[in-house]
């Protein structure tokens, strides 16, 4: 979740006019709207605000920092009291200011949200350096809202779903209804996508999961109309993977993501100039290996689900950890005695500054660019053992949960079976096991269906059927 993340602030540094304890208090009624955790059964608008909040953050963190970044312009869905549940507000907010004061009040005037704590903040222009991050901010921030998550889990035990049985038999018939009416329309995408291939030589058309079907066939509509009309420039993606999803730019494997929310322009701008991201790109292995070099070879690898960041970002973040070791290094300090010669068993992933320091489920060791070395490489001898753990059951649980995969979708007849992303390995073999245990009573209702294992029940506009991990 979005909220747990610690956000990593550069030690001694303070915005102009706000302290780090004043922004986040500026923004408590914000992001009491916006939290992720408010969007549980709505995937689509939860991925949106996760995105937009992590570029919010890193946004924040440059303006105290005295660095320039420059951010697309964010969405948000809101959730308002006098709106009924499902329907959201969409603001869409253009954050150009270097100043965190005016940012700030950006958002909350995007927002309807009052200014009035802001305005009544003195403008002060010399403000003695403070070692005060975003952590503790956010973690006061974080138990109020944990409170108010507290008080509204009480109320919705009263009437939660006790049996996954019951759940399924009311519900199964009703998703392969909706899978039913939808697939004209899946069936319009399948065919938009092999136009696109055929026409323009593009290798491969994917979308990203959580969005609505009709989002994707309105933005592959958008893409085809684009093409016809500027098809001199679709030469570019000629042998590309081309994935509609969460921002606009190249992936770091090449591969071309067109934001479903952009205006075409936007798409068009990156098409004219997607080969220039080449040079970048070929510039990543050289980088990884001298980070691997100087931290004990230790393997450089990226999560399947990091922030989007394009491969010039990423040889940034990459260089910046490098210069940061090297002085470590150079201060004459030490690895400690503790840490083996060598570290190629350990995986390490670097992520953009505002991320977190920690050792990930499947024992990777996550850091943002950011990191002191100092601090790195303390975590790293200290959290060996967790990280080595963690490395071994997930090589085992990946095996595991891949058979007990395959023997849940054909036993129970399913269509498709996913999961979501925050769903270990561990988690998705529990799940499993359990499900097979009820087989002589799900196999039936479930037949034909598409499951996706999460943390709530519901049932998607296209007739997927959502479902706990640790359902009862």
């Amino acid at each position: 979740m979005y909220c747990r993340l610690k956000i990593r602030c550069l030690a001694g540094t303070l915005s102009r006019f706000l302290s780090s304890a004043e922004v986040s208090t500026a923004l408590r009624p914000f992001y009491f709207s916006v939290h992720p955790d408010l969007f549980g059964k709505y995937p689509e608008q939860r991925k949106v605000n996760e995105n937009s909040l992590q570029q919010l953050s890193a946004l924040i963190e440059a303006q105290q920092s005295s660095r320039n970044v420059v951010l697309p312009v964010l969405p948000f869905y809101l959730r308002q009291k006098d709106m009924p549940e499902g329907n959201f507000k969409l603001v869409k907010i253009h954050l150009n200011s270097k100043d965190v004061r005016e940012t700030v009040v950006k958002i909350l005037n995007a927002c309807d949200i009052s200014t009035n704590y802001v305005d009544k903040i003195p403008r002060r222009s010399n403000i003695n350096d403070r070692k005060k991050d975003l952590t503790k901010a956010y973690e006061e921030y974080n138990s109020e809202f944990q409170k108010a998550t507290e008080m509204k889990r009480k109320v919705d035990e009263k009437k939660a779903i006790d049996n996954i049985i019951h759940w399924i038999y009311e519900n199964s018939d009703h998703g392969k209804k909706k899978y039913e009416m939808t697939r004209a329309t899946r069936e319009q995408v399948q065919s938009l996508i092999e136009h696109l291939c055929k026409t323009y030589g593009i290798k491969e058309v994917k979308y990203e999961s959580g969005w609505n079907i009709s989002h994707i066939r309105g933005a592959l509509q958008s893409l085809a109309s684009m093409a016809s009309q500027y098809s001199k420039y679709m030469g570019n993606l000629k042998g590309r993977t081309i994935v509609l999803g969460q921002f606009t730019g190249v992936s770091l494997d090449g591969d071309v993501f067109l934001n479903i929310i952009d205006v075409r322009n936007e798409w068009l701008s990156l098409i004219k100039k997607v080969n220039l991201e080449d040079s970048a790109l070929t510039e990543i292995p050289n980088y990884e290996k001298a980070l691997s070099s100087i931290l004990r070879d230790i393997h450089i690898c990226r999560r399947k689900f990091m922030p989007k960041v394009s491969a010039a970002q990423y040889c940034s973040h990459l260089r910046q950890l490098i210069t940061s070791i090297g002085d470590f290094y150079g201060r004459g300090k030490k690895v400690p005695e503790s840490v083996p010669e060598s570290l190629s068993k350990y995986e390490i992933v670097v992520e953009p500054e505002a991320g977190p320091l920690m050792v990930s489920p499947t024992g990777q060791f996550i850091t943002p660019s950011s990191c002191p070395a100092d601090e790195l490489i303390l975590f790293i001898a200290n959290h060996l053992d967790e990280a080595t753990q963690l490395l071994t059951e997930y090589s085992i649980n990946k095996h595991v949960e891949k058979a007990l995969f395959k023997e849940v979708k054909e036993r129970f007849g399913l269509l498709e079976l996913h999961k979501d992303d925050s769903i270990t390995p561990g988690l998705m073999i529990l799940c499993c096991q359990r499900l097979l245990t009820r087989i002589d009573k799900l196999e039936t209702k479930l037949r034909g269906s598409i499951l996706y294992v999460t943390h709530y029940y519901s049932v998607l506009s296209e007739g997927v059927l959502c479902i706990p991990w640790n359902f009862k």
